[in-house]
């Protein structure tokens, strides 16, 4: 199999390594779902990091375009390497590094269609809580919202 090397973010998510299985034999470990979808043998696997929140390492269990089907978690990347290991025996020496920086993966993020940032403070989808509202020309995410709404309460407040 010919698989190109995954992009440098996947679901939010800075990839680190990156492994082809397809060939390899599979041996379910534990059950891995998504939804209400048992994830079995894919043909690739990639570790990240979350470019949001610091979680740790997560290992994504992807199909042949790197669309991620599961994730599970580990304390460090060498744990993550052990649990695929443990499904994917001879995986040890498959391991690619993505050799991605963190700046490398904010930039490609924010160039995808969709991935925009706040207009007024800049912070990206994975950086806020709450959400955004979309206007014309602008996006405004609900931190953004609740600082000038309590900027607007205080000024009337202050006014004679």
């Amino acid at each position: 199999m010919n698989f190109e090397a995954p992009p440098p973010v996947l679901d939010s998510a800075r990839v680190v390594f990156y492994a082809l299985v397809g060939d390899l034999a599979y041996r379910p470990n534990n059950r891995l779902y998504h939804g209400n979808t048992l994830v079995e043998k894919v043909p690739l696997l990639a570790i990240c990091e979350n470019l949001g929140n610091d979680v740790g390492p997560m290992l994504f269990h992807c199909d042949g375009d790197w669309t991620v089907l599961g994730v599970s978690g580990g304390d460090s990347v060498e744990s993550c390497k052990f649990a695929a290991a443990k499904r994917y025996p001879g995986v040890e020496s498959r391991w690619i590094d993505r050799g991605v920086s963190v700046g490398d993966a904010l930039n490609y993020f924010d160039s995808l269609p969709g991935n925009s940032s706040c207009s007024f403070c800049g912070k990206r989808p994975f950086q806020i809580q709450g959400g955004f509202a979309d206007g014309k020309d602008a996006r405004i995410c609900k931190e953004c919202v609740d600082a000038y709404h309590a900027a607007f309460v205080e000024m009337a407040n202050d006014s004679p």
